[in-house]
């Protein structure tokens, strides 16, 4: 049917391919936001989204489930919430059936410390950025939660070596760090031809549930339930307070030694959201992305509903998030592209594998740095109301919501775009490697032993096994592996790594665990077989996926809207959901350049150059006071 045409459409000629007429409308814009917020969504939003056959087909059969259920018709359960992880190695428990795999290697807390702990402050080599590092976060949380203890909780001891400088500076030894072991589904782990198999707890879809939830209950209490849109405080850019006390993680903030209200926590759609201010900070760009495509589309069409809107609005923003995720973030995490999409393929499983979600994908915590930085349009960076070049992490933990007291988004999106990530090696920054948030027992952990031990938890085969599951080549010698990154291992530093691994590892390259190998493999980015296991999975999760964006048989969108929306980057995104201006930030966020791009960081940010957090500190639940008598009473 005949389509009213905007001024800017009007100008299309029929000679004209879709990009060339978008440069000219683009050059003869003004640069002010409002237009060039029109401009963006212009083809889904004024064109394309008059209702075709197409979608109206869609509209009258289903809508895309919040928890991944019958994406697969054939199916209905694959990538669903709580579906089980995907086995791509066979499992390799002690006992065959569920008991931690590696139990004859050393402590990961002693592993951490001989692989994983270096300087601060040594720069990204390919110049990623801050907000490169820290949107792996959100990729992660997008697809998989599977970290989560069980019930009751399984706890395991992560042993501490005497006189660790962080957790036993008084050389008393004895002393461990609380592991629990990650839920599981229980009709597994009964015998070595069912062994235990842990669940994700998300669905395993680039579906939005980041965003949206994967409960409709959880989701109805986001929205406004008037012209699409998610429920905003009195300045309407911001989410409502938890104050309807919907089950968010509330872990103890580590400063504080206790958990404090639910309802301090802004209302968001992953359980995780208010965990630390960068998480916290792209979960309220999406939830201002979503209320910013609403608008356009009631401006656009008055005539359509509430929840019309919201669909309408809901796809859209998980297009989005699919084409960012797949297109740009993926290519600049790995320095390789996914394989040309080729259409839905219902035989391929999307589960999140286990060597993905316990070693593969954790690569990205090495690029975290332990602070964000903070400016303005002007370039200018600004200090913490303590006094700090930038928010340290280690004292942020779970108290996100106090720095969106002192600080805007803009500015913790603008500081993370000019922050250069850390260097890609194996060192974990100390905030992260020393001072990670705890339960109350222990108030700090340290992530790098974590990593080991998920591993461990899932019942993960040894590195070299992994590699040649992924068609790698098998080690047979240790020169093997110094040929995989020579340029660490013929280092001094490489060399004395090396004399660690054969020690730690008793001399046999067929039993180093998967997350130190893997680590150790890299140089400029995930070393050959994390590329691969990482590869694999965004694959198969995007080519088994009914509702990906590009599939145009699910009748979702035209060719047309598909190649609009192949267009949308995160810098889109930045400069329509929020106050930046468009020359404020640079084109490709993930990368810095500091000859062309605005604000470049004041220098690499250190852990000196903050004060320090709170050491580690414990509550001991089995402490009865009598008086002024103190009586321990430890379970034996």
């Amino acid at each position: 049917r005949t389509r009213q045409l905007s001024p800017h459409h009007a100008d299309l000629r029929p000679h004209q391919t879709i990009s060339s007429w978008l440069r000219g409308v683009m050059a003869s814009m003004s640069s002010t936001k409002q237009l060039f917020g029109l401009f963006l969504v212009f083809f889904i939003i004024n064109n394309y989204f008059e209702t075709t056959v197409s979608e109206k087909f869609y509209s009258l059969t289903e809508k895309q489930r919040y928890d991944g259920w019958f994406n697969n018709l054939a199916h209905p359960e694959w990538g669903s919430v709580d579906g089980q992880m995907t086995r791509k190695t066979p499992p390799a428990y002690s006992d065959g059936v569920y008991m931690l795999a590696g139990m004859d290697r050393p402590s990961a807390r002693t592993l951490s410390t001989l692989f994983m702990k270096g300087e601060d402050g040594m720069p990204s080599t390919k110049n990623r950025t801050a907000l490169l590092a820290f949107f792996g976060q959100v990729v992660s949380s997008e697809i998989v939660m599977a970290s989560e203890s069980g019930c009751p909780i399984e706890m395991h001891e992560i042993e501490i070596d005497k006189c660790d400088e962080m957790y036993d500076k008084d050389c008393e030894g004895g002393k461990y760090i609380p592991f629990h072991r990650a839920g599981y589904d229980r009709t597994t782990g009964t015998s070595p031809n069912s062994p235990r198999q842990q669940i994700n707890r998300v669905s395993s879809w680039i579906d939005g549930s980041f965003i949206y939830s994967t409960s409709e209950a959880w989701l109805n209490a986001m929205r406004s339930f008037a012209n699409g849109t998610l429920l905003t405080d009195g300045s309407g850019k911001m989410p409502v307070k938890n104050t309807m006390r919907v089950p968010l993680f509330n872990n103890p903030v580590p400063h504080h030694l206790r958990t404090l209200s639910p309802e301090r926590l802004y209302l968001l759609g992953d359980a995780r959201s208010n965990q630390n201010p960068a998480l916290l900070s792209f979960s309220i760009l999406f939830f201002r992305w979503h209320n910013f495509i609403a608008n356009q589309i009631e401006e656009k069409h008055p005539e359509l509903s509430d929840e019309e809107i919201f669909q309408k609005t809901r796809r859209i923003v998980i297009a989005s998030l699919q084409n960012v995720i797949a297109y740009e973030y993926l290519p600049a995490f790995l320095g390789r592209s996914l394989p040309p999409y080729t259409g839905y393929k219902m035989d391929v499983h999307p589960g999140i594998s286990h060597v993905f979600q316990t070693a593969a994908f954790r690569f990205g915590h090495s690029l975290i740095p332990p602070g964000i930085y903070r400016r303005d349009e002007k370039c200018n960076f600004k200090a913490t109301v303590k006094g700090d070049p930038a928010i340290r992490l280690c004292s942020n933990w779970w108290d996100s919501n106090m720095v969106m007291t002192y600080s805007t988004l803009e500015e913790m999106l603008m500081g993370m775009a000019s922050q250069l990530a850390e260097k890609e090696d194996a060192v974990l920054c100390s905030d992260i490697r020393d001072k990670l948030f705890g339960p109350n027992e222990f108030s700090r952990r340290d992530l790098g032993a974590l990593n080991i031990m998920r591993g461990r938890d899932n019942g993960l085969a040894d590195y070299n096994t992994v590699r040649a599951s992924f068609n790698l080549k098998k080690l047979k010698s240790w020169n093997d592996l110094e040929a995989i990154n020579p340029s660490l291992f013929k280092e001094a530093h490489g060399k004395e790594l090396l004399k660690r691994l054969k020690r730690s590892y008793r001399n046999s390259i067929d039993n180093i665990d998967l997350y130190i190998g893997g680590m150790l493999e890299s140089h400029g980015g995930p070393g050959p077989l994390f590329t691969s296991i990482i590869l694999d999975q965004f694959t198969r999760v995007r080519d088994a996926d009914r509702f990906w964006f590009e599939n145009t048989e699910n009748g979702m969108f035209t060719p047309q809207e598909i190649a609009a929306i192949r267009k949308i980057t995160l810098w889109d995104i930045i400069v329509n959901a929020t106050d930046i201006g468009s020359d404020a930030i640079q084109k490709n966020v993930f990368f810095f350049n500091s000859t062309t791009d605005p604000c470049p960081q004041p220098v690499q940010l250190n852990a000196s150059m903050m004060m320090p957090c709170s050491y580690l500190k414990g509550f001991d639940y089995f402490e009865v006071r009598i008086g002024k008598i103190s009586v321990k009473n430890y379970p034996r």
